[in-house]
């Protein structure tokens, strides 16, 4: 699911945003998924469902390898790093596609960025 179609669900189920700058998220960042979601692997991708959200997320395959990182702390150079090596994409097409995927997991609550003093 891109970007835009988390908008469009957030937007027809009344989400509230949670305010995160775009400027909060760099590659130094690290991001984990909270603990809250419940998650279902599907063919393909997988399905993500939130109680707290009041929804479900359905993630494609690249997404679905972004939240299989996050599983466990993960700098977001890292998940730029492994995306380019598996994809073959350059950095700022990277950036570019996946930086607002990962602001939305954020605004979702769906990972949290992790605090200096968490950082592994």
């Amino acid at each position: 699911m891109g970007v835009s179609a988390f908008r469009a669900n957030r937007q027809r189920l009344g989400w509230k945003k949670v305010p995160v700058s775009a400027s909060s998220l760099t590659v130094d960042s690290i991001l984990v998924r909270d603990s809250e979601p419940n998650t279902a692997n599907l063919e393909g991708g997988v399905v993500v469902l939130s109680v707290r959200a009041g929804s479900y997320f359905g993630f494609n395959e690249v997404a679905t390898e972004i939240w299989t990182m996050l599983a466990e702390p993960c700098r977001i150079g890292l998940i730029f790093d492994s995306l380019s090596e598996r994809h073959s994409v350059d950095a700022a097409t990277l950036a570019h596609d996946v930086t607002p995927f990962l602001q939305s997991l954020v605004e979702n609550r769906l990972v949290r960025v992790l605090g200096p003093d968490e950082a592994p």
